[in-house]
């Protein structure tokens, strides 16, 4: 597969067949060959359809297919989430996302579609509309002007909450190089 043509089906809905012989459909998102070699220790750029990742010399052909409905009025991104923010979200205790501010979330725009898939079961499913992006040079400022609450900490963690626990995701040589952002989101 051209690397060079893979950028042109991030937000996509697509039909990747892979040089093993299978098919994966579904939302496509374009990683570089830059935060493949960070992310993931390899330098090729990528395709991303749900948890599968496709490096382009693994790629037989990628083709357009038609759009589901929900994807058809806004972007619709992917991001996975551990079982206890999602159930924060779910029972609309948190309306915060924090993230890195990545090749990945710099493509969010308000009004797009997020959909929230448990990292421990990917049947549970929710979707949200970005409604506002706060974009900060690392965690510690994000922490001082955002609600802590909107975020999903309880009014009893509320003092002792801390930048430092994004490092349960995160390293800080990944907060040093990306930012930090709160996505603000409506469930849907």
């Amino acid at each position: 597969m051209n690397a060079k043509l893979l950028p042109s089906f991030d937000g996509k809905t697509v039909r990747i067949d892979t040089l093993f012989g299978e098919t994966f459909d579904g939302e496509c998102e374009f990683h570089s060959a830059d935060y493949c070699e960070h992310e993931f220790g390899k330098a090729l750029p990528a395709l991303a359809i749900d948890n599968w990742l496709f490096f382009a010399d693994q790629i037989a052909a990628v083709n357009e297919i038609e759009t589901p409905e929900l994807w058809m009025s806004s972007p619709c991104r992917r991001m996975t989430l551990a079982p206890e923010p999602f159930r924060l979200i779910e029972d609309g205790q948190k309306c915060v996302e924090l993230r890195l501010w990545d090749e990945k979330r710099r493509r969010l725009r308000q009004g797009d579609v997020i959909r929230f898939v448990r990292a421990d079961d990917d049947t549970e499913v929710l979707y949200v509309r970005v409604e506002e992006l706060s974009v900060f040079p690392d965690f510690d400022a994000l922490y001082r002007a955002l609600p802590l609450e909107d975020c999903g900490y309880a009014p009893d963690e509320l003092e002792t909450a801390s930048p430092a626990d994004m490092y349960r995701y995160y390293t800080p040589e990944q907060e040093r190089k990306w930012g930090a952002v709160g996505i603000r989101f409506a469930l849907l």
